[in-house]
This record gives structure tokens, sequence and C-alpha cells, in this order.
């Protein structure tokens, strides 16, 4: 997987990224921004799902919520994809980082179970119930495991290029 990490670091687009002023820094604004939005609106639903409130109010709340909580989530992807990009070998070397990537591939497991669970007519589900409370252990952990320090060094060696 290496080769791959290195042709990404080396493309263009990462030279870029690593040239330019303001480039990282402002992926790295609304990347930290993004997903401050994305786990608040992914506690909400969450916590209307385990909070056990009827059927129907946290169904409607995950209705309402989950588109803006998908573009959130490309937001946060594209941003990650931006700071990943100059540093792509050392950090995807980093053992968080791939402890994130796991972490960020269950998360994605969990909210087409979720989506599944919801499914089922009348009262929440025992199952949406779980994967709510999964969910917000997991993108919690994709968060928290993205700002590690060895991602944070590797930051710092893009910005003082």
């Amino acid at each position: 997987m290496e080769p791959v990490w290195q042709a990404l670091q080396d493309s263009g687009f990462g030279a870029n990224v690593r040239n330019s002023v303001w480039l990282y820094p402002l992926a790295n604004v609304l990347h930290v921004l993004a997903v401050m939005g994305f786990f608040a609106l992914v506690a909400v639903m969450d916590a209307r799902l385990i909070g056990g409130s009827g059927g129907a109010g946290a169904r409607d709340t995950v209705r309402r919520l989950r588109p803006w909580t998908v573009a959130l989530f490309l937001l946060v992807a594209a941003t990650g994809f931006i700071l990943l990009t100059p540093e792509a070998v050392p950090i995807a070397a980093n053992p968080a980082f791939q402890l994130k990537a796991l972490a960020l591939l269950l998360a994605l497991v969990n909210v087409a179970v979720n989506t599944l669970a919801l499914r089922r007519p009348g009262e929440v589900t025992m199952a949406a119930r779980v994967t709510a409370a999964l969910s917000l252990i997991l993108w919690l952990g994709v968060a928290a495991l993205g700002r590690n320090a060895e991602a944070r060094e590797a930051a710092a060696n893009v910005l003082t290029r």
C-alpha cells in the first residue's frame, strides 16, 4: 500500500498543498469545523434514538438531520484528504491513523446497520439503540485518533516547508 501513499504524496496536488501558504491551513480549519458540526448532529440523532423516545420522533429527527450530516461528512472527508496528501507516507504509517481508518470503516458499517434497523416500523428497536450508542463511541474515536501527536507533528512539518 505504500506505493499508493507515496504516489499521492508525490502528486502535483500533494505538492500544491505543501507549497501553498493558505490551502493547508484553510483545509485544517474547515476540517475541524466540519468535524464539530458532524459530531454535534450525530450526537443529537443518537441521543434521540438512545433516549427511547417514540419511534416517530426519533425517526423524524434522524430523517431531518441525516442529509446535513452526510454533507458535513463529505466535507470532513474532502478536507481530510487535503490534510493527508502532503504527508501521506508518514501519516499512513502511523498506527493511530491505521486505527482511525479501522474505526472509520466500522462507523460506516454501523451507519448502514442503523439505517436498516430504523426501517422497521413501530417503536425504535433495540438494534437501533445499540447502533446509536456504538455510533457515538466510534465517531468520537475517529475524531480523537485524528488529533494524535504524530499527526500534529506531520502537519507541523508541512507548514514549516
